[in-house]
Formats: C-alpha cells, sequence, structure tokens
C-alpha cells in the first residue's frame, strides 16, 4: 500500500468513528433503572380451622388409660395432651395399650391393625366418602374368604352367605361401650388431631370431618336383598347405576346386607349425636 492510499484509509476510519460519536450523542442515554426490591412476604400464620363441632375436653381419666398416663398429681389430663402434643408415632405404643384394654376380648383384638392404628382409622374415614379406599391403610384386617354370587350367569345378585364374613365386625361394633368409646376419643383426640393435620390438613378439624363422614355413610340408599349384579369385565358391579356410583364407604354398608347396614346405620346415628351435642 503506497502512502497515498494509506492517508485515504486512516482518513476513512477518522471520518467513521466521528460518524458514530456524532450518531450517539444525539440519542438519549437511558440510565439503568434501579432494582426493585419487593419486602419477603412472611409466611401466613396457621389459621385456627372452624370449629363446628369441638370435642369435649375429657374431665375425668377413662379407666382404660395405662398408668403412666394417668399421673394426675403433676398435670392434668388437658396438660398431658397439649398443643406440644408429640409425633402421633411416639403415643402409639400407649394408645395401643389402651385401646387393648378397651376391648372386651382377644378375637376384637385381632380384628384391629394395632400397628399405626389412629393414622390408620384417621386415613380410612378420610376417604370413605371417595370412590376408592386404601386399603393398605385399613385400621380393621379385611374378613376372611372372597365375595360370593349367587342367581344365574345371565342374572347374578349378591348372595346371603356374604353377610356371614361381615358379622362379627358388627358383633365388634355392638359390644362397644359408647360412653367409653367417646371418652378414650375426647381423651386421646390430640393425636387423631395430629394424624389429620399430618395428611395436609393445616387448617382443618378432624372431628368435623368425622361428623361429616357418618352424615354421608347415613344417606346410603337402602335397596332390599338380594342386590342385582352386573359383570361387564372381570369384577362384578352394581347393575343399577345409582348404586354403581356410590362411594366406597356407601359400597361397603351396601354389602353387609339390610339387616346388618340397619344396626350399624343405627349405631352410627347414635354416635353423631353425641359427637354433635357440644355444637357451640
Amino acid at each position: 500500500m503506497n502512502k497515498t492510499n494509506l492517508l485515504i484509509f486512516i482518513l476513512l476510519v477518522f471520518l467513521g468513528g466521528l460518524v458514530i460519536a456524532i450518531y450517539f450523542q444525539s440519542q438519549p442515554v437511558s440510565e439503568p433503572l434501579p432494582l426493585e426490591t419487593h419486602p419477603v412476604p412472611a409466611p401466613e400464620p396457621i389459621k385456627n380451622p372452624i370449629v363446628h363441632y369441638p370435642v369435649p375436653e375429657p374431665t375425668t381419666t377413662p379407666a382404660v388409660i395405662p398408668p403412666e398416663q394417668n399421673d394426675t398429681k403433676t398435670e392434668s389430663v388437658d396438660q398431658q395432651l397439649s398443643e406440644t402434643t408429640p409425633p402421633v408415632q411416639k403415643n402409639d405404643k400407649n394408645f395401643q395399650v389402651a385401646l387393648t384394654n378397651s376391648l372386651s376380648n382377644q378375637t376384637d383384638h385381632k380384628l384391629l391393625q394395632m400397628e399405626n392404628f389412629i393414622q390408620r382409622f384417621v386415613v380410612t374415614i378420610d376417604n370413605l366418602p371417595e370412590r376408592r379406599l386404601p386399603r393398605a391403610h385399613l385400621p380393621i384386617k379385611a374378613p376372611g374368604g372372597k365375595f360370593l354370587v349367587a342367581g344365574t350367569p345371565e342374572a347374578p345378585q349378591t348372595s346371603s352367605r356374604n353377610y356371614k364374613r361381615y358379622s362379627i365386625y358388627i358383633t365388634l361394633l355392638e359390644s362397644l361401650d359408647r360412653d367409653l368409646t367417646l371418652k378414650f376419643y375426647a381423651y386421646f383426640y390430640p393425636l387423631f388431631q395430629t394424624a389429620y393435620e399430618q395428611l395436609g390438613y393445616k387448617n382443618a378439624y378432624f372431628n368435623d370431618r368425622l361428623v361429616y363422614v357418618i352424615d354421608h355413610l347415613l344417606a346410603v340408599p337402602n335397596p332390599p336383598d338380594p342386590i342385582q349384579l352386573a359383570q361387564p369385565a372381570v369384577l362384578f358391579t352394581y347393575a343399577d347405576p345409582t348404586l354403581e356410583n356410590l362411594s366406597s364407604g356407601q359400597k361397603i354398608l351396601l354389602r353387609l346386607g339390610s339387616e346388618q347396614r340397619v344396626k350399624v346405620l343405627k349405631i352410627l346415628k347414635s354416635y353423631r349425636g353425641e359427637l354433635t351435642s357440644s355444637h357451640p
């Protein structure tokens, strides 16, 4: 490159830089926006649930409570089962002892799933109005045998032989002392509430849910025996769509048969009356 071309090149570079500088000077300078600082919101405090049917505080200690849980010399029952009640698992052993003492015989004891009974009971109650029941978490052991069907292949129906499979559970329910059971429930209620909150219901009251579920079960239809079935696939279903669309809890009542179903509904109604007697 000769000197003339070099001078022309330098001149062009200079002019180009000058044009660019003039252009940017003519544009408004935008200052960076200040960063917005949003205050971190404080976690919303857990609200106390609206209680429709409060469980009465126990005024006396049920006789079935183990002696180590009945030290009234240092603290009252209400103090023992305060808001600082340890997790349910830490109380499960003492609860099992009390539950065993409340049962009338060894046969009744064998019907129950004693380990983690409170959690099982709470999970089952919460799911009875649903279409499916988590059978792995049932607080009672499943009845022996299998579901029997009568009628004909073209018109199957429920068999009365099934009702005997459930009679032992009806006998257990009838043998429970209602007043003692309610005292037992009231004494240990903080543990039931803790188990319910562990399911994610931080602002809900378990006893209200229990009353709701009882009302749901009391609304079950009471068709005469036998009930007509259908077999669209491997499993049998109820031929009546109204019955087939019932919840898992209501279908359990259907399986009991009309006579046993009436007995259970009568007992449930009596417990509901007691559970709602402390309505504010």
